[in-house]
């Protein structure tokens, strides 16, 4: 069933909860494209719950201001499935939770219409930013991974130890390449998610993603909790652009959604939501 947009030139066609939606008007952008335009490796990051019947509204009010949706293969929404790491103690999240000034996430990523398959590490700078690094991984029969896929597999890669221990000397995590690789050798697979998610490209060049169907769940499970709400974030080197603006004025504010942290947190309730407790009360996940 298609629901038109509020103006009329751009609809969202819907499918099953777990399927998510594709966006139907907006101009193409490809991956080169988009990567060229807008790869923001260093961003800030501004993340919202966003009813469905709202959603309509924004992807209107984004076919005016000219916004573009990544396209590849006629395809404009993509299946992302990421497993995240931790230690058993769960340094990582607990660094999250008190905002340690440099912290890092690493996370195994598929995409799931491809099979395109990744590391990223993702580290938070002294300035407040996120960087976000990549390796590439060999590719993979997604629904064998989906399925079957061994989550801590890929840490035990010497290739993969060597580029993420490198990456945390360099961007001020750790101190030694000695303290990385010891950080890193104690990591095992804390959560689970996955999702479908619509890309597009702002004219002031930031980005806009929309993930549908999110599902969060513990380490090479398929089943978990499915949000309610659209998760749409903002991505951009700094400053808001139009769409948190529009978001505001609908009283529609940022709110802490970590997929990682939300995750690990349901997986294991005996942990502190700290910084999201207030997200996943509104998920009534928390009292």
């Amino acid at each position: 069933m298609a629901v038109m947009s509020m103006a009329g030139e751009a609809e969202v066609k819907s499918s099953s909860k777990r399927d998510g939606f594709e966006l139907l008007g907006l101009p193409e952008i490809s991956l080169r494209e988009l990567s060229a335009r807008a790869e923001l490796l260093k961003r800030t990051d501004r993340k919202y719950l966003v009813p469905d019947r709202t959603v309509v509204e924004m992807v209107g009010f984004l076919c005016d201001i000219g916004a573009c949706a990544l396209t590849i293969d006629g395809l404009q929404t993509f299946g992302y499935l990421s497993d995240y790491y931790d230690t058993l103690d769960f340094a990582l999240y607990r660094a999250a939770a008190t905002k340690r000034r440099r912290r890092f996430k690493l996370r195994s990523r598929v995409y799931l219409d491809s099979g395109l398959h990744f590391m990223e590490l993702k580290t938070r700078s002294g300035r407040g930013q996120n960087v976000k690094d990549r390796l590439r991984l060999e590719d993979v029969r997604s629904k064998d991974y989906f399925y079957r896929g061994d989550p801590a597999e890929p840490l035990k890669r010497s290739e993969v130890l060597r580029w993420a221990a490198k990456l945390l000397v360099r961007r001020g995590v750790t101190a030694t390449h000695r303290e990385g690789f010891r950080t890193l050798a104690s990591l095992v697979p804390s959560s689970r998610s996955y999702y479908r998610r619509s890309t597009l490209c702002l004219p002031d060049d930031s980005r806009l993603t929309i993930d549908q169907g999110l599902v969060l769940a513990g380490p090479g499970e398929v089943s978990g909790f499915e949000f309610p709400e659209v998760v749409v974030e903002t991505k951009s080197s700094g400053r808001t652009s139009d769409v948190d603006r529009w978001l505001w004025s609908r009283g529609i504010r940022p709110s802490r959604v970590s997929k990682y942290a939300i995750g690990t947190a349901i997986v294991h309730p005996e942990l502190p939501a700290n910084r999201w407790h207030s997200t996943m009360t509104k998920l009534g996940l928390r009292r």
